[in-house]
């Protein structure tokens, strides 16, 4: 079932958590809503449920499969919703709480018991736990009840999924085998899914595509790749993994950062105009001189060697913080020690005027 989100704005008293928000999920997508805190991202997905009223405006709809459910009640959607903190029944047993939503239906849509009972045997056997049936809430760990939580909200076959930090209140082992394991049933049900997430390495991993938010507003919509690597602005890009970031100021059509010049193709319109440079920590190379290119001097101030790669913290001019991660076989090949006063390059780096990305990706 496709969603489509119209002209969607909400007011809680003088703060507007949503501004005049649209949005498409194709049917089937697994699509998720990223942003800190206070982007509208939860409001958003509560309105979709049907849980959060909206300020209607002629304009404003919520539409599955072109069908504006904006007016329906909570049951007549068909949404299953999972809940941070899993929000299960502490009296029933494992059986019991997927099995609730199906008993709970009225006599003319209620399945028969064994109906019921096949049901919940597949969904136990779907997410593991078909020895733990008899066990209650309290006898599970976290990232088990989320398991039950989630089956309990599968049982009523639900035509769209809704996921509000599913994981946030798991550890980080358990919450990453466990956006794994979504990832592995979602492609196997196909139910079209929306989950809200703040992590931005779980949106990466898990969805098929990520609505970037901020303060009610939409900002990016795209596959991870391209939200990533083709930021729409800087705040997207900031947002999604760690940057450094350098402000500068346009001169005769170049953008000035100190010693570090940019020289976009077409050029910069408007001089004195400040401008943004933002690098991640991953695409800066540092070197014993400047080699003639243009770069910016630095002090390495810490080393940390354990993990997947090197991190290197330096301070440049004005006490201005770089960070710098490089492969551990290359700090071998050119190693670096606390003190050493270096000189810091951009390989690929994003250039922002005013939020306005200039002509392209600089090389």
């Amino acid at each position: 079932m496709s969603i489509e989100v119209r002209n969607i704005s909400k007011s809680f008293g003088s703060f507007l958590a949503l501004d005049n928000v649209s949005l498409q999920v194709p049917d089937g997508e697994l699509v998720a809503l990223l942003g800190p805190s206070g982007s509208g991202k939860t409001t958003l997905l509560r309105i979709i449920a049907g849980l959060e009223a909206f300020d209607l405006t002629d304009e404003s709809a919520i539409l599955f499969d072109g069908r504006d459910v904006a007016r329906e009640a909570v049951g007549r959607r068909r949404v299953g919703f999972v809940f941070q903190h899993y929000a299960l029944f502490r009296h029933m047993t494992v059986y019991q709480n997927i099995a609730f939503g199906l008993r709970v239906r009225t006599k003319q849509t209620r399945p028969t018991k064994d109906e019921i009972d096949r049901r919940v045997r597949e969904l136990l056997q779907l997410i593991q736990l078909d020895t733990l049936a008899n066990r209650y809430p309290s006898q599970l760990s976290g990232g088990q009840r989320q398991r039950v939580a989630l089956a309990r909200a599968l049982a009523i076959e639900p035509k769209v999924l809704l996921l509000d930090e599913p994981f946030g209140a798991l550890d980080a082992k358990v919450r990453q085998g466990l956006r794994r394991w979504l990832r592995r049933l979602h492609d196997e049900i196909h139910v079209t899914s929306v989950f809200v997430t703040h992590d931005q390495e779980e949106a990466l991993e898990v969805a098929d595509r990520i609505v970037v938010m901020n303060q009610g507003r939409i900002e990016q919509v795209g596959t991870p790749d391209e939200v990533f690597h083709q930021p729409a602005n800087a705040f997207v890009m900031d947002f999604l993994g760690n940057v450094n970031l350098f402000h500068g100021r346009v001169e005769a059509g170049r953008a000035v950062f100190g010693s570090l010049v940019i020289d976009p193709p077409g050029g910069l319109q408007v001089d004195g105009e400040s401008a943004r440079l933002l690098i991640r920590p991953y695409d800066l190379e540092i070197h014993k001189d400047n080699r003639g290119q243009a770069g910016l001097p630095a002090r390495i101030t810490r080393i940390q060697s354990a993990g997947p790669v090197v991190k290197i913290e330096l301070v440049g001019g004005n006490d201005q913080p770089i960070y710098v991660e490089m492969a551990h076989d290359r700090f071998r090949q050119e190693p670096r020690a606390v003190g050493d006063e270096v000189f810091v390059s951009p390989r690929v780096s994003r250039l922002f005027v005013e939020d306005r990305q200039d002509p392209g990706e600089r090389e």
